[in-house]
């Protein structure tokens, strides 16, 4: 291949994975970050906001469903489809008069398994189409266009509907799943042998000698608790800025805009900080960094603070999800074998995504019936437990990372 030929193909490729990972990312935001918002602008029970946690499981339940979309047709059908859908989902969403009965529930639900299967399909497809000298910059690319949407789909189009309206919103982000769906339609034809794909028995396979390893159980324990203070707040920030009597378009510039921004400086910096003093010692440090962010909003909540005050909660929060983002996923690469590092890791996030839905579904009956300080003083405590379980693997942790 020529260097005018190489060139277009990484820029094809370069293309191909913004616009894709920029879909990825947007209706997560749209679920975890905008809905909140809607919801409790519209008067919705606490209760029934943190069922958006529930909903929000398919993210995690979608390795079970993984085999099919490697099974059946293209992965650029899948994409086409899932985004079809998702664009129908939100001119739905548009055209209904009713914020929270079955229907709205039911059309946010196949939002979420849509784009599910979207993120299985992208990324098989983006294994398969991107040349193997080019993988470490689309990495990069998928990274940025993830986090970009994010802000979008969550701060963005929260911000924007203060300008359109939630209707205008709502038909902003189908109007981007259109324009995927056009692109989609174009890719080229990935089929081929499937010979190499995993199914359901491969992961429990995995799992099962995984957790045949010594100290295996503490280490599921920590997979599973370490983020739980982080992951029960962030459900109720945004009802409780809502309730506060901040704007829309205030909430999104400074919980998600910006927030975002924060928390991926956060990241980076966790990251270096794991390089510089190791593993264990950075999940004991960010660790305890991570449940202190959780007082400033337990402080405010409880003092009934201020505007500059309840910034500042936003933004320390920030700093400690972004910290503790940075010790978890470099915990959860330390503790996977390298041999069957995809396998262990699908199987080791999905057991952490479902520490979201436990927490995250009762979190606004909590809230509701006990109160915001109540709820984020709760959070702090939720924190703890897995901390202290970090010094059991301690042999585990250095084993398994770079100390």
């Amino acid at each position: 291949m020529n260097p005018t030929s190489r060139r277009h193909t990484r820029l094809y490729a370069a293309s191909v994975a913004a616009l894709l990972y920029f879909s990825e990312g947007l209706p997560f935001g749209i679920v975890s970050d905008l809905l909140p918002v809607y919801l409790r602008v519209h008067h919705v029970a606490l209760t029934a906001i943190g069922f958006l946690s529930t909903i929000a499981s398919a993210w995690t339940l979608k390795v079970f469903w993984s085999p099919l979309v490697d099974a059946f047709g293209t992965y650029r059908r899948w994409i086409a489809t899932a985004v079809l859908a998702m664009a129908i989902c939100m001119a739905t969403l548009a055209a209904m008069p009713s914020t929270a009965g079955p229907a709205f529930w039911t059309v946010i639900a196949i939002f979420a398994i849509a784009s599910a299967t979207q993120d299985l399909a992208v990324d098989a497809f983006t294994i398969r189409a991107t040349p193997p000298e080019f993988v470490g910059p689309v990495n990069s690319i998928r990274v940025a266009a993830y986090r970009t949407a994010l802000i979008v789909g969550g701060g963005g189009l929260v911000a924007l509907s203060s300008v359109i309206g939630w209707r205008g919103s709502f038909i902003s982000s189908g109007v981007i799943a259109i324009v995927v769906l056009i692109v989609a339609l174009r890719l080229p034809d990935d089929r081929g042998s499937r010979d190499d794909r995993k199914s359901i028995a491969d992961l429990f396979r995995g799992l099962g000698e995984w957790l045949r390893r010594p100290r295996a159980g503490v280490l599921l324990a920590i997979v599973l608790l370490y983020r739980l203070g982080e992951l029960a707040i962030y459900a109720m920030i945004k009802p409780y800025w809502v309730d506060r009597g901040y704007s829309p378009a205030e909430i999104g510039t400074i919980t998600s805009v910006i927030g975002v921004i924060i928390s991926i400086l956060g990241a980076i910096a966790g990251g270096a900080i794991v390089a510089r003093i190791g593993l264990y010692r950075a999940m004991l440090w960010l660790g305890a960094a991570q449940i202190a962010s959780n007082l400033g909003y337990a402080l405010v909540a409880t003092m009934h603070a201020g505007r500059w005050a309840i910034y500042a909660a936003a933004i320390v929060e920030n700093i400690g999800y972004g910290l503790g983002t940075g010790a978890f996923l470099a915990f959860l690469m330390a503790i996977c074998d390298r041999e069957r590092a995809a396998t262990e890791y699908a199987m080791l996030t999905a057991a952490f995504g479902l520490t979201r839905v436990v927490i995250g579904t009762p979190s606004g009956w909590i809230a509701q019936n006990h109160g915001y300080a109540a709820y984020f003083w709760l959070t702090v405590l939720l924190g703890i437990p897995g901390l202290l379980l970090v010094p059991f693997a301690k042999e585990r942790i250095v084993s398994g990372s770079v100390d």
